[in-house]
């Protein structure tokens, strides 16, 4: 299936939004020697999969676990939403089409509102701003509560980044979870020598699948092949610790993926990370990435 995209453009970058899928994007891309040249995975139409570049993560990030959450003494039951997966995962934004509050030329904003989507609890407005502005690309999600009790919820920005050769990283944190089946057990562990990318490192092969703590909220990259840096900022929330990077064992992508909780959180002791909203009250996670030669 093919959806209807929308395209945001100047004259060093592109950015292709899908609308009906999710508010996905559809491609990242950035202009050298009159050629395009993707930064994430280009979308690809499947009828089996969602091969895309870019998607937000609400009402929650990644994996819930347990069957559902319990809060104020409810429990509230939740089955899987995907087929591939035997718990609920990735939020519900992805699953539902968009409507397009604004477009121009170098901006976007969309929009949708969920009552009890796939029968979760959940009822919420959200709104995704896009914006280019020279060499910088920005992306923003805001999430208000309808529903008449409060609930938890939790954001996140899930992109699909192109690995490419000699591609560096450097993204700060101080620890990570141990995992199994994805979900985070026990308590942060010092970081393996390999997993550390507090200074410019290569990417590297090999699967790495975790949370990480410590983080500041910066992610830097350097692609020597398109002469390009591009320096990351989650500007909001201020403060934000905590980051999934998930390296495949193939060499075509990575995600680094800033969330507002762990992975599991509402299996946890007082939903670490987790923010509980009243009737009206909204969250949101920004980030700024910025593009500028790696040679200057």
């Amino acid at each position: 299936m093919t959806a209807s995209r929308i395209t945001l453009e100047n004259t060093s970058q592109r950015l292709v939004l899908l609308p009906e899928l999710g508010a996905s994007v559809a491609n990242w891309d950035l202009r050298r020697d009159k050629a395009w040249h993707p930064l994430w995975r280009p979308y690809q139409p499947s009828e089996s999969r969602r091969i895309i570049a870019s998607f937000a993560l609400l009402p929650w990030s990644n994996r819930l676990p347990g069957g559902g959450f319990a809060l104020d003494g409810s429990f509230h039951a939740m089955a899987s939403n995907r087929a591939d997966s035997a718990v609920p995962v990735h939020g519900t934004g992805w699953m539902q089409a968009w409507r397009v509050a604004e477009h121009s030329a170098t901006h976007a904003v969309l929009e949708a509102e969920a009552f009890h989507p796939v029968g979760y609890p959940w009822h919420y407005r959200a709104r995704q701003h896009f914006a280019l502005d020279g060499d910088t690309m920005t992306m923003r999600v805001d999430i208000t509560h309808l529903g008449a009790l409060r609930l938890p919820y939790g954001l996140g920005f899930h992109p699909y980044i192109v690995r490419a050769p000699g591609m560096r990283m450097r993204f700060g944190a101080s620890g990570y979870w141990r995992a199994e089946d994805c979900i985070p057990v026990g308590e942060p562990l010092p970081l393996p020598p390999e997993w550390d990318f507090n200074t410019l490192r290569e990417v590297g092969d090999g699967l790495i699948d975790h949370n990480f703590c410590g983080c500041d909220g910066r992610m830097t990259l350097e692609r020597p092949d398109l002469d390009l840096r591009l320096d990351w900022q989650t500007t909001e929330p201020a403060g934000l610790d905590t980051a999934i990077v998930y390296r495949p064992q193939h060499g075509e992508w990575f995600c680094y993926e800033p969330v507002t909780h762990i992975t599991g959180a509402h299996a946890r002791p007082g939903l670490p990370g987790l923010r509980l909203l009243e009737t009206g009250e909204t969250l949101s996670l920004a980030v700024r990435q910025t593009l500028s030669p790696l040679h200057a």
